[in-house]
């Protein structure tokens, strides 16, 4: 059985090919699952940003609490004051 050089060549290029198909799907599966899972680090970002929004609202709410006590106990150490 001879086989011809051209034959030859034909076989390595769509051999070649073949292996240059397999790569490239390769490749995209793993962006695939990077990008993957940069979405699900991206969702718990946003989750995480979204409790501490709701911290800090909790924790203005509570300064403001103290501001108006505050306010309220100088009022009345000021009027213990003119009283004495």
């Amino acid at each position: 059985m001879n086989i011809d050089v051209d034959t030859i060549a034909s076989l390595i290029s769509v051999i070649t090919c073949i292996f240059a198909y397999m790569s490239f799907l390769k490749d995209k599966l793993i962006r695939a699952e990077e990008f993957g899972q940069l979405k699900q680090k991206v969702k718990h970002l946003e989750d995480q940003a979204q409790s501490n929004e709701q911290r800090f609202q909790t924790i203005e709410t509570k300064l403001n609490e103290i501001q108006t006590t505050l306010a309220r106990l100088e009022t009345s150490v000021g009027n213990l004051l003119q009283h004495n």
